[in-house]
């Protein structure tokens, strides 16, 4: 058990690329525009759901639905350019919060549910890994990011459906959880942020 908790806290850690990647973005901004809500935006001025923290990774995974939505419905290079990012981006921070705390804590209720978990999030790095990399009008852009969305999609089913349920039945203290993924987003976000400051101009991947 030990062994495989470690090994899930040395994933979540960000390799050089991906906070490379990071400071290329801004961070996920609010979409009104187009009535789709920044779930990370709201925490940040609503405060965390601490008292059922799945709140906050469903209202991630429907936010992320919605980027897909935007992504896929239309023709618009520019739209696309800007969602394509913000969903990657939403991603890579959303499966962050989910290794560094919510999947070692709810490893014990369920090991092979969550290593199946844990599996999906490095098959959908590879690809997000591949497409930050990737020109947008590349024609195979769009076929990488369908394949991203089946792969996530099945993982949000996965999740919801499977493990979601197993934690909410569970005598897991679910607050102390909600409270301990509440300090690591607040934390997450703001080192983005003052790092994405003071980015380097740099080509990415130099």
């Amino acid at each position: 058990m030990a062994s495989n908790q470690s090994s899930i806290r040395r994933r979540h850690q960000y390799p050089s690329w991906r906070r490379r990647w990071f400071y290329r973005l801004p961070l996920v901004k609010s979409m009104e525009t187009h009535m789709i809500t920044d779930p990370i935006g709201n925490r940040r001025s609503e405060g965390f759901p601490t008292s059922d923290p799945l709140q906050a990774l469903e209202k991630d995974h429907n936010f992320v639905k919605k980027l897909f939505e935007r992504y896929f419905s239309t023709q618009d290079q520019q739209v696309k350019q800007e969602a394509g990012p913000e969903i990657l981006q939403l991603l890579e921070m959303h499966s962050s919060l989910e290794e560094a705390t919510f999947y070692p804590a709810v490893q014990q209720l369920d090991a092979r549910l969550v290593e199946e978990c844990m599996s999906e999030h490095e098959q959908a790095d590879q690809l997000i890994h591949q497409l930050k990399g990737m020109d947008p009008s590349n024609p195979q852009c769009d076929a990488m990011f369908q394949q991203l969305r089946d792969a996530i999609l099945q993982h949000i089913d996965a999740e919801e459906k499977q493990l979601f349920p197993v934690v909410r039945q569970s005598n897991m203290d679910l607050e102390a959880l909600g409270i301990q993924m509440q300090a690591y987003e607040s934390n997450m976000v703001a080192t983005l942020a003052r790092e994405s400051q003071g980015a380097p101009s740099s080509r990415r991947g130099s």
